[in-house]
């Protein structure tokens, strides 16, 4: 079991924030001299059952075993009810996007055919529209979309998520569909009567613009804000096949696939994590740049999605 649990307190680490020292964490948890905390760290002391319990329990993070020659991977995800609680969902999501922001040296690469969702949370009737459309396709619903679905509380926490992200290092891989999604659900929201306010579905295309233009500010510089830590890379590959976040620490990996429309699967299964940033470092070798000096494919890719945006304005004006 000592590899296991050398790598269980590496998740620990990993979660921990950087001004946090782990020994005297897990001494503290459990009720331990710092001595002996070291000597299970380093795997020279094995954990209790009841210890590796409470310590799963305290710092969120699981103890994850796995027989020899066993290809099963052990998911967690966060279980929606019917009533499709979103300010929970979004709570949780921002738990888990602050964790990685703490981490002492974290990365995300993402690999979607959507607009990952940190971007539009800074656009408040664009994220409206999306929850609303998850919420929708999750429960095969078909209520009408209006401004009133957003909440101030929903507002600030997105926004804080958008925020956070910002602050952490990331590099996404867009397929050649990755906008015409999100404007693909605006279209079909507007032909099918759920979203009959003209106004307010031009405001959300025109916040679908914004976020592109964002993209651009951000490939442009190699970062997302000022702060040169904050790196970014950008990559177009025409065929990706699923929608993962892969957040690399230090000495830890983590992965997180969606399913069910907006909801996902997370697994800290180190095999399975190094098989998927594996195949996302192939992705990249077969992409195209679109930060810093791609400049020419990136305005390409920008201007039939400012093109595609146009489109969808007029259907909805002249319609």
């Amino acid at each position: 079991m000592n590899n296991q649990q050398v790598l269980f307190f590496q998740a620990i680490k990993a979660a921990l924030p950087e001004y946090q020292n782990l020994a005297l964490s897990v001494a503290e948890k459990l009720g331990i001299s710092t001595n002996e905390a070291y000597k299970k760290i380093r795997g020279d002391s094995n954990l209790t059952f009841q210890q590796i319990i409470k310590l799963s329990d305290c710092f969120d993070v699981p103890f994850l075993y796995s027989p020899k020659q066993s290809l099963s991977v052990t998911f967690s995800y966060l279980n929606v009810n019917e009533d499709l609680d979103m300010i929970g969902y979004l709570r949780n999501l921002l738990d888990n996007i602050k964790a990685i922001k703490n981490s002492n040296k974290k990365h995300i690469t993402i690999t979607t055919d959507d607009i990952p969702l940190f971007h539009f949370f800074k656009y408040p009737e664009l994220t409206s529209f999306k929850l609303f459309f998850w919420a929708n396709s999750a429960n095969n619903l078909e209520m009408p979309f209006s401004s009133s679905f957003l909440s101030d509380e929903i507002i600030k926490i997105s926004q804080e998520l958008h925020a956070t992200y910002l602050e952490i290092p990331s590099t996404e891989i867009w397929s050649k569909d990755t906008v015409t999604g999100t404007l693909e659900q605006i279209r079909y929201a507007f032909e099918a009567g759920h979203l009959t306010d003209t106004e307010l579905a031009v405001k959300i295309v025109e916040q679908v613009r914004y976020c592109l233009t964002d993209m651009n500010m951000y490939a442009i510089s190699s970062k997302k804000t000022i702060d040169p830590n904050h790196t970014f890379n950008w990559y177009n590959c025409d065929v990706l096949g699923s929608i993962a976040y892969l957040v690399d620490f230090k000495d830890h990996m983590a992965c997180y696939n969606r399913f069910n429309t907006f909801n996902y699967l997370r697994t800290e299964d180190q095999a399975y994590c190094k098989q998927t940033k594996q195949w996302m470092q192939g992705l990249i070798m077969k992409s195209v740049s679109f930060s810093g000096q791609g400049e020419k494919h990136r305005n390409k890719y920008l201007y039939n999605a400012f093109a595609e945006c146009d489109k969808l304005l007029r259907e909805i004006t002249n319609g």
